[in-house]
């Protein structure tokens, strides 16, 4: 099981420092690097009257914290957290659906 995760990602979490003056800056800082399998398919998307191209990836990986409001960036693209999936408590492995608007 452990040989399929042939993929490094970076995961990413924003970070939120006042500027002064009441405004904020945002960045995303690296928060750590994993090995995963990253398997990725194309679609296209219809909002508001507007047709979006759009990857969606499913990341397979070693169960660590990990939420919606980061983001991974893989082979340069950055990726979207939709959700995490936690197959058992006894698992040792996770499941996480991504996105990518190209």
């Amino acid at each position: 099981m452990l040989t399929c995760l042939r993929n490094t990602i970076t995961i990413q979490s924003l970070t939120v420092t006042p500027s002064g003056g009441g405004t904020f800056s945002e960045a995303w800082t690296t928060t750590s690097t994993a090995w995963a399998r990253v398997q990725g398919v194309a679609v296209e998307e219809t909002r508001f009257d507007k047709i979006q191209q759009v990857e969606q990836y499913t990341i397979r990986m070693r169960k660590q914290p990990l939420s919606n409001t980061q983001r991974i960036v893989y082979l340069g693209k950055v990726l979207d957290i939709e959700s995490v999936l936690d197959e058992t408590q006894l698992s040792r492995m996770m499941t996480v659906k991504a996105r990518c608007e190209i």
